[in-house]
């Protein structure tokens, strides 16, 4: 599992996986890192302790999913070396994220079709009700953004881990019906704004890191 304070982050956590499930744990695991990773981090939390964890749980369950983590790993500890590691990595997130006009949207319905609370926030919704899966009241946003989509998906691994082979179907439709026609665009506007956003490039590679395993989920 992610290391704190990342997991922390998070209320959705994948479920214990029996024996011979590794695999499946392990994916959960990922996408619970990733949601945490795209989640607005703790006011409080200096830009090296975000850095520092999420670059060590990635180069773990990288290794044990033999998926590529390196570029992400470094740009990583790249950022948590240099002039803002002992700043609060929420400052970034918000100037890249939250502030007006924000450089990148993580409400993926500018993606998929251009626009905020139309149908496909709409189809996410559904498919959270009809899973069971509700949102965190503590993280108040629509119901496309990437780390809320991530948490769910998560949370389906996690129950895929403990046996259920109906919840990585649901997985693997959601994935492939939504998150693999955003995460390129999203990549594609991190890595436009990295030439004035330092958290950018971090953000780059963790859509980088998404779209490997989102395409490993869907194959």
């Amino acid at each position: 599992m992610p290391s704190a304070p990342l997991a922390s982050v998070l209320a959705t956590a994948a479920e214990p996986a029996p024996a011979g499930a590794d695999q499946a744990s392990d994916l959960a695991d990922l996408f619970v890192l990733l949601a945490a990773a795209f989640a607005p981090p703790p006011a409080a939390l200096a830009t090296r302790n975000w850095c520092e964890p999420l670059a060590a749980d990635l180069a773990d369950l990288g290794g044990a999913l033999a998926l590529d983590t390196a570029a992400a790993e470094q740009s990583l500890r790249e950022v948590a070396g240099g002039p803002l590691a002992g700043e609060p990595w929420l400052v970034e997130y918000s100037r890249l994220f939250l502030v007006p006009p924000v450089p990148v949207t993580l409400n993926t319905g500018i993606y998929l079709e251009g626009g905020l609370a139309g149908v496909s926030a709409q189809m996410m919704a559904q498919c959270y009700a009809t899973a069971g899966f509700a949102q965190r009241e503590s993280f108040r946003d629509l119901p496309d953004h990437v780390a809320i989509q991530l948490e769910f998906i998560a949370a389906l691994l996690g129950r895929w881990a403990a046996g259920d082979d109906d919840a990585l179907a649901m997985a693997r439709e959601f994935s492939d019906g939504f998150v693999s026609h955003w995460t390129e665009p999203l990549y594609a506007a991190c890595t436009k704004a990295a030439a004035r956003h330092p958290a950018a490039g971090v953000y780059a590679e963790l859509a980088a890191v998404l779209r490997e395993a989102t395409d490993r989920l869907v194959r």
